[in-house]
């Protein structure tokens, strides 16, 4: 079983990561849960703002000490989670500060990669492949700078794998941008150069 994980997890993402049996929450909040309880792990929010991150529309909801959730708006679970405060614990007490001994003593030993210009060692869970865990990285020393908790694409290679095996909900979302089909071949109209054009934003 774990072995078909493994294979499932190669399969599933573009960028890679880590496999780890340690699970990924905060303040008992998980990724899939609802937004109430985001409410009960982190109260309310200041203010929310909607981004479509890989043609995927999230509700991002942000809090006066920088924690950002995001939720998906197509199927209301939790997709996203970013962390930048000391006073939120991971498993076995790891922190912002932690060093890369402590954050490899307990999700396992991770290959530094390099994503957006940012250093990070990054985790997939074996049990859930498309959950991952970020760990950002000091540029200098290595310590623990930042976190994500994210089961969106990470660049535009995971999002073309992601897309080959999406839940039919996720699926659906991808299909709401609009498409412009006014140059498409017909019985009456044989334009070589026909294209179908979706056009949708992305952000992260």
């Amino acid at each position: 079983l774990t072995a078909m994980l493994l294979l499932a997890a190669a399969l599933l993402m573009g960028m890679k990561s880590t496999p780890t049996n340690i699970e990924f929450s905060c303040n008992d909040l998980k990724l899939d849960d609802d937004y109430a309880a985001m409410e009960k792990a982190f109260g309310k929010p200041w203010y929310s703002d909607n981004r479509m991150v890989y043609g995927r529309s999230v509700d991002y909801y942000v809090y006066h000490d920088k924690t950002v959730i995001g939720i998906s708006k197509k199927t209301g679970k939790v997709v996203d989670i970013v962390l930048n405060d000391r006073k939120y614990t991971l498993a076995k007490g790891v922190m912002i500060g932690a060093t890369p001994y402590k954050m490899q003593s307990v999700y396992g030993k991770g290959e530094r990669m390099n994503l957006d210009g940012n250093n990070y060692f990054i985790y997939n869970s074996q049990t859930a492949p498309k959950q991952r865990l970020l760990l950002q990285l000091d540029p200098m020393e290595d310590f623990l700078i930042g976190v994500r908790l994210t089961s969106l694409p990470l660049d535009d290679e995971d999002a073309d794998a992601a897309m080959y095996d999406d839940d039919q909900a996720e699926v659906d979302e991808l299909h709401t941008g609009e498409i412009d089909t006014s140059a498409v071949t017909t019985d009456k109209n044989h334009d070589a150069n026909a294209k179908i054009r979706i056009n949708y934003k992305k952000s992260w």
